[in-house]
């Protein structure tokens, strides 16, 4: 009887449905943290460095949607609904429920994984060098005041660029933790040292990366993607698009009634 070794069966613990559930999770403690608890604080970095998870597992879950939809055209209109279906909550959850501090620019992240999606259609389906270049340039000018901005759309981008090899996927995200997020300013306070003499330390600066390096977090979940969407029901398949905007009303809602007292 073959046994099998126990990285063979590491490999295959976690399904497209479980990775999302746990992108949950990570994302309600995320903004819990954003809502209740005072930024800075040990308590408030470690609730952060757990919600990086979130992103990028959604950011790959969605490039796994484009390439085993059956039609891109009505998965980018599923997109665009619940974007719109989020576009208050996540205004109110941004104001910390103060109604006349919400920014009409605010867009939320399955508005950014929609230009993603987006961008991939335009990289693989525009022969136009010049005209695809544009739509590409364009589409990172309208997620510039999104969540996850522009560097949603690059991590989607390369997710789906090294589509079917894990390992670059691997590789050229790390690289844009590192580069992008800004974990590269971590040795700032050395070459501080040995180019001016001074010793330049932004603890601020220190907290927010602390939390950026949580980004490394699904890397190494979505090493044990198994390749399997999970479940099919209509309950999975619609989770996260009815979490997502109701977590954030209920949320906001609840800052907006603290602040009234």
């Amino acid at each position: 009887m073959e046994i099998k070794s126990n990285e063979s069966i590491e490999q295959k613990a976690f399904n497209l449905s479980t990775l999302k559930l746990i992108a949950i999770f990570a994302m309600v403690i995320d903004h819990m943290a954003f809502a209740f608890v005072p930024y800075d604080t040990p308590l408030s970095i470690m609730m952060h460095f757990v919600g990086r998870i979130t992103g990028p597992i959604m950011f790959y879950a969605a490039v796994e949607g484009y390439h085993h939809t059956r039609n891109i055209k009505k998965y980018i209109f599923r997109l665009f609904i619940f974007a719109i279906l989020s576009y208050f909550p996540f205004m109110l959850f941004k104001a910390h429920g103060v109604i006349s501090e919400m920014r009409f620019y605010d867009f939320n992240v399955i508005y950014t994984i929609m230009l993603g999606v987006i961008a991939i259609y335009v990289r693989r389906n525009i022969n136009n060098f010049i005209l695809k270049i544009l739509l590409l340039s364009l589409i990172v000018c309208m997620s510039l005041t999104s969540d996850w901005g522009y560097l949603g759309i690059f991590i989607i981008m390369t997710f789906d660029f090294y589509y079917g090899n894990f390992k670059s996927q691997a590789f050229a995200y790390t690289l844009i933790v590192i580069f992008a997020a800004g974990l590269i300013s971590l040795i700032n306070p050395l070459y501080s040292i040995i180019y001016s003499g001074e010793w330049d330390f932004n603890m601020d600066y220190y907290f927010y990366n602390i939390e950026t390096a949580g980004m490394f977090l699904p890397i190494y979940l979505l090493k044990f993607y198994n390749g399997e969407r999970g479940s099919s029901s209509a309950w999975n398949k619609w989770l996260f698009y009815i979490f997502y905007p109701a977590h954030l009303l209920i949320i906001g809602g609840i800052q907006y009634l603290i602040n009234l007292n």
